[in-house]
């Protein structure tokens, strides 16, 4: 009976982890990003989809947070929100910073340059920050 009432568990009920997860395999569909995770701006783990042979999750969390500084003083200015490194065989290694529960957070994710990921990538924010 357990089981039952846990499979009929509506998404809204379940952690938010959960929730966030199922979003970005969701939104990734079509295979948009080969891994992502969600820092908050302590460097926590929030989220993460997927998995990255050549990038890994210590990668990501090390360039996203050695650009946190560099992202400061350019949005000041310049409004900056995403930075982009390319990486090898043709990968993207995408930071987008973004606010949520009144909080800086970045995504990190490992994008094909193959595939359009910008559109999903900002659906993936909006959804995380309509998240309560």
């Amino acid at each position: 009976m357990k089981n039952r009432q846990e499979n009929n568990e509506s998404i809204s009920e379940r952690p938010i982890q959960f929730r966030i997860e199922t979003a970005m395999k969701e939104i990734g569909e079509g295979v948009r990003w080969e891994s992502i995770f969600l820092f908050s701006s302590e460097g926590l783990l929030m989220a993460r989809s997927g998995e990255s042979p050549e990038y890994g999750e210590d990668h990501l969390l090390e360039f996203a947070f050695s650009l946190n500084d560099l992202v400061g003083l350019l949005t000041d200015d310049l409004s900056v929100k995403e930075i982009i490194i390319s990486g090898i065989h043709g990968k993207k290694l995408v930071f987008r910073y973004f606010r949520a529960w009144d909080n800086p957070m970045v995504i990190a994710a490992v994008v094909s340059g193959r595939k359009g990921y910008r559109r999903a990538l900002g659906r993936l924010i909006k959804t995380i920050q309509n998240y309560h």
